[in-house]
């Protein structure tokens, strides 16, 4: 799981591994907001079941030139369901989130995945974390509180659900380090988003509700962009080290913002835009550290998408 160093790479190399992993993260957010939109007529769980069979597509691309569909088998099958379950929890509670919340508050929260790594790792996986990180953890937090305001007055079930999915992706991560580099990327997405599938399948058909032709469009191009962006991703990371990667993730708050805007109409707080610079500064020097101890790397604003190496 030890990550090269960035200048191990050609520059050809790194300048395609940075266009990727921001098309990458355009992808995620814009399905993302994609979901948010189908959120009001259809239920979370139904849009999820929908959103798994259209992101499966891309994915597939990747057991090209990767052993074709040999390259689907988990060889270490139960940390890789584990995985898949925790990330598939993960990702219905996030979308749950985003029903509820704008997409700027909800993303704010879920990137303290990278925060709470670096308490898991220390208390579940025995890794040693020295004070600058715990400082730089305790800032993140911070952050979190100034957004959902100091007396609490906002906070809702949306801000718990994003937490939970911050939580929840955080600990797929520490699953993620204990597996290693013995499995395809493709293996670990495959499970995943079967693991999604299966889970909301009961509640999807229990309450499911007819699709108009533009909710199936929503979800379709949901879909599509999820498995694009998984896809994009793991060849970013086949071009470059992780550690290049990972701070572009941070370029989805960004995107949070201006689809918030521009879709919704969601206008940001100040206290917003104060906490999500601590909790963005926080995750980049942990980030850092990260690399600097040439440790593995937190990907995906808490939902993990891709191995956090240099990616099979």
């Amino acid at each position: 799981m030890t990550d090269t160093p960035a200048l191990a790479a050609p520059v050809p190399a790194i300048g395609r591994a940075v266009v990727l992993a921001l098309a990458s993260y355009a992808c995620f957010s814009t399905a993302d907001a994609l979901v948010k939109l189908a959120a009001a007529r259809l239920p979370v769980e139904q849009i999820a079941l929908l959103v798994c069979g259209f992101a499966l597509l891309p994915v597939l691309f990747l057991v090209r030139g990767a052993g074709g569909l040999a390259a689907l088998r988990p060889r270490r099958p139960a940390l890789v369901l584990a995985r898949g379950v925790l990330t598939a929890l993960c990702a219905l509670a996030a979308w749950r989130a985003f029903a509820l919340l704008p997409l700027a508050d909800a993303y704010a929260i879920l990137f303290l995945a990278p925060i709470l790594v670096t308490a898991f790792s220390a208390l579940f996986l025995g890794e040693p974390v020295g004070i600058r990180r715990w400082s730089a953890a305790a800032v993140g937090f911070l952050g979190v509180l100034l957004m959902v305001r100091p007396d609490f007055a906002g906070l809702g079930a949306g801000h718990l659900l994003a937490l939970a999915a911050a939580a929840l992706g955080a600990a797929s991560f520490c699953v993620l380090k204990k597996i290693g580099n013995g499995e395809t990327s493709a293996a670990i997405l495959l499970v995943l988003f079967l693991a999604i599938a299966a889970i909301a399948a009961p509640g999807a058909l229990l309450a499911w509700r007819p699709l108009s032709s533009e909710s199936l469009l929503w979800v379709a191009l949901a879909g599509l962009l999820q498995g694009s962006g998984q896809a994009a991703l793991v060849l970013a990371t086949r071009e470059a080290p992780a550690s290049l990667v990972a701070p572009f993730q941070y370029s989805q708050m960004l995107w949070a913002v201006l689809l918030g805007l521009l879709v919704f109409g969601d206008r940001p707080s100040p206290l917003l835009f104060a906490g999500m610079a601590l909790v963005v500064g926080s995750g980049l020097y942990i980030l850092w550290r990260e690399r600097v101890r040439q440790g593995s790397v937190t990907l995906g604003a808490a939902r993990g998408e891709v191995p956090a190496r240099r990616a099979r």
